[in-house]
């Protein structure tokens, strides 16, 4: 069995590291383009929203898929 390693990513980051699009974003996670907006909003911003913890593991997830394929 093969473990491993995730640790979580905010979306801000992902963004970032990856240098997706909102949309290719949304299409890769299955989040939608409105909630990705809130949690890559200015934190100073009434719109921010800052995710829950199984959203930073899902983009770590993700993050981790891509950097094996």
């Amino acid at each position: 069995m093969v473990t491993i390693s995730i640790n979580p990513i905010h979306p801000k980051d992902f963004k970032k590291i990856h240098k997706f699009s909102i949309y290719q974003m949304s299409k890769l996670s299955g989040y939608s383009v409105e909630t990705l907006k809130n949690w890559l909003a200015d934190e100073n911003s009434s719109r921010f929203v800052e995710p829950k913890p199984y959203v930073l593991n899902h983009f770590g997830a993700i993050h981790k898929i891509l950097a094996l394929a």
